[in-house]
């Protein structure tokens, strides 16, 4: 698609975020009326009446997608193809979903629903208008990575979608995909860590989960956006060299388009090397549908936009939150020659064919924005999510407790010491009936003396009366907002020293995001980080402690030491500094980059303790499918309690390749009780051990080079938790062009 037959028809700049919503008053105060979609209504027929199959053919279901999508091309016009392509915001009281595409129902298209987010059915910025009641507040996606099991992102997607078709949501702004380059973030608690691997392999079946509930995912944010600060505006540059861009940002792309197939993928805020991310040709037609085939709509961002034409050229089909877009516009524009039709149907056929494929139009999910979408199942797996992803930092074998036979106990934190369940930002999840620690303390028959924290004296009083003191402490994160440093906020350093003075018997409960910095880590006796843990915050809580369920999570972010060296240390390396950001580290990203500077994390990537202790033994390496190779080995339990153990494969490339250390290859949760064991299998394939090479703006190529890889594995990224250490040397055969990661 050409720029210059959408010039003329456009008006051109920046949208405000919000810029849309005066736009859109009317649609919203008539949405129910018209949308084809009543509140309350039973399950929608997938198959249609003989008068509505006579005027609207395209109702089928018995008939394929494209088939649908042609039927319906030759019937549309121009003013209805263009009214598709807008989308309105939502989040009113009257209307809770966050954004829709309006009914058209001369052509029995009902109003298509969108929501975020990637922690469930999201309220977003709202407080009390538009909050979705009776949905499971699941833990942050960051807690889900921290468990380093594909299942259950499986099951946590799954989750997502079953409770947005429960209240009437078609489309799933979800998931975040983006590498946590920086902690400082404000929405690292959004994303699945700092590897490529770790990212990609837990994308695709979260994808497969929310679309199994025929709900459409919409992947965000394609693709190197990794800060808020300056977001929105062209000083939000992103300068990244080609290679770190294939290699550790587009990775997670390309494994959920090849293997998930989500119906969407959202272009983001930021430039890369100086293009806007929704009017990159390089990265939307050449990468994105070219190398990959991706066969889906691409849709903006609120506001990420800079012109409308270039990003229709590059093919975005659907925009949100700009006032510059108008419909009549657009019809006109093809009325009079200016923007050809055939380009206003090249943006309008993937989005529908989407539809159809997910039978939308014809059967959209009811609109019950009051639904009790929750279930039992739904609260297991957030349960479960808390209990694989929370991650032991430290114990001097205070833990497990006896509970409730530990005496006294001090619990110390604001909200019933779940002082921050969920993060802030469009994805946030509000809960109607969450369990605090206090909550889940007490009804496992402990004594508990309970204060918020906020007055030290009081709290280190307490503790020092107490059996065991526990302190809940919390950072903020918010989508919009970078954070200034790794402190925790206010007064809760001092409130944890003051506690530990106290009581040495002092267990700390980091509820946060992403690593803080810990000043009195040496004088408490254990750390426990639970993440942003949601609804069941207090149940699992009391369980990991009292030792019901031994800690198993690792961590999927490097944790820096406080006041320590950090690749992000630079403000013009992260932030911008009013300027672009330099994306200077390259590949060393995280545990790569300590790895390659010799620099010391406090907790390396892939760390967590447990209650037992595992043994690896017994590494094989052995030739696997297409060039590829099989890894195995054993673990066994060596411990006196049951508990699992993520066995990790890192792969060193040879020093001629210019790689970083070692990278994760693979990974396998394995649950074993004591004195027994179990055989782990990695599959290395030929793409795993290849690398990019090319210029940007350029066709680049992945190739596997010659030379010694070396192949470790244990369970952390650090040489010191990598017992198991072999080789494998390519044949002939194997070395030259390959696929790349994620094919």
């Amino acid at each position: 698609m050409t720029r210059s037959g959408i010039e003329r028809g456009l008006r051109h700049g920046r949208a405000p975020v919000i810029g849309a919503v005066g736009a859109a008053i009317g649609l919203l105060a008539a949405f129910f009326a018209v949308s084809g979609r009543a509140a309350g209504d039973a399950d929608l027929a997938t198959s249609a009446s003989p008068t509505q199959l006579a005027a609207c053919p395209w109702l089928n279901s018995k008939l394929s997608a494209p088939k649908r999508t042609s039927l319906l091309m030759a019937a549309i016009s121009p003013l209805d193809e263009a009214k598709i392509l807008h989308l309105y915001w939502g989040g009113s009281p009257a209307n809770p979903y966050e954004g829709l595409s309006p009914a058209i129902p001369s052509l029995c298209i009902p109003a298509i629903t969108e929501q975020d987010g990637s922690g469930g059915v999201a309220s977003g910025w709202r407080t009390t208008a538009g909050h979705f009641g009776g949905v499971t507040q699941l833990p942050a996606p960051i807690a889900d990575a921290a468990a380093f099991d594909s299942g259950l992102a499986g099951s946590y997607g799954q989750v997502i979608g079953s409770e947005d078709a429960a209240v009437g949501v078609d489309v799933a702004l979800a998931p975040t995909i983006n590498i946590e380059r920086s902690p400082l973030w404000g929405r690292a608690y959004e994303s699945l860590g700092e590897d490529p691997f770790l990212t990609a392999s837990l994308a695709t079946p979260l994808i497969n989960g929310i679309q199994s509930q025929r709900v459409v995912a919409v992947v965000k944010h394609y693709a190197a956006y990794n800060q808020e600060t300056s977001r929105g505006t062209l000083r939000d540059d992103s300068i990244v060299g080609d290679q770190a861009l294939h290699e550790i940002y587009l990775p997670a792309w390309s494994a959920s388009v090849q293997q998930a197939h989500p119906g969407g993928v959202m272009c983001a805020y930021d430039l890369i090397n100086g293009t806007p991310s929704c009017q990159s040709q390089q990265l939307l037609q050449t990468q994105l549908r070219g190398a990959w085939g991706f066969a889906g709509f691409v849709r903006s961002d609120c506001g990420s936009i800079f012109n409308q034409a270039d990003a229709f050229a590059a093919g975005v089909s659907q925009v949100k939150c700009t006032p510059l877009y108008q419909p009549a516009d657009i019809a006109a524009a093809v009325a009079g020659g200016q923007l050809p039709r055939p380009e206003l149907d090249a943006l309008v056929k993937p989005l529908l064919t989407t539809l159809f494929k997910f039978d939308l139009i014809a059967a959209p999910h009811p609109l019950r924005p009051d639904a009790d979408a929750s279930s039992a199942a739904d609260q297991s797996v957030a349960l479960r999510t808390d209990n694989e992803g929370a991650v032991l930092l430290k114990n001097n074998g205070l833990l497990p407790l006896s509970l409730p036979g530990t005496g006294t106990i001090a619990l110390i934190g604001a909200n019933g010491g779940t002082p921050m369940p969920a993060g802030y930002g469009a994805m946030r999840v509000k809960a109607d009936d969450p369990t605090t620690a206090l909550d889940a303390l007490q009804a496992a028959g402990s004594r508990v003396a309970y204060t918020n924290g906020a007055v030290i004296p009081v709290a280190a009083r307490l503790a020092r009366e107490a059996s065991v003191a526990i302190v809940v402490v919390h950072d903020v994160e918010a989508e919009g907002v970078d954070a200034l440093s790794l402190a925790l906020p206010g007064n809760q350093d001092a409130l944890v020293r003051a506690v530990a003075a106290a009581n040495p018997r002092t267990i700390v409960v980091l509820e946060t995001g992403a690593p803080v910095d810990m000043p009195w880590l040496s004088s408490v006796a254990a750390v426990l980080e639970t993440w942003y843990p949601g609804q069941s915050a207090g149940t699992s809580l009391v369980q990991l402690l009292s030792g019901q369920i031994s800690p198993s999570g690792k961590l999927p972010v490097s944790w820096p030491v406080a006041g320590g060296p950090r690749p992000d240390a630079s403000t013009a390396e992260f932030g911008g500094n009013g300027g672009p950001t330099y994306y200077d580290e390259g590949l060393n990203v995280g545990y790569r980059w300590y790895e390659a500077t010799g620099a010391k994390p406090q907790y390396p990537f892939g760390y967590g303790l447990s209650y037992t202790s595992f043994r690896y033994s017994a590494l094989h390496i052995a030739s696997g499918p297409r060039g590829g190779y099989t890894v195995s080995a054993t673990v066994t339990n060596t411990g006196r309690r049951s508990g699992a153990d993520v066995a990790q494969c890192y792969v060193g490339y040879p020093p001629a390749t210019g790689e970083p250390p070692r990278q994760l290859r693979g990974f396998q949760r394995v649950m074993l009780a004591p004195g027994k064991r179990a055989q782990v299998r990695f599959a290395i394939t030929r793409g795993d051990l290849a690398t990019w090479a090319g210029a940007p703006g350029s066709v680049g190529t992945w190739s596997v080079g010659a030379g010694r890889y070396d192949v470790y594995v244990g369970d952390s990224s650090d040489p010191a938790g990598l017992p198991l250490h072999s080789t494998l040397n390519p044949s002939a055969a194997q070395l030259g062009p390959a696929s790349g990661p994620g094919s």
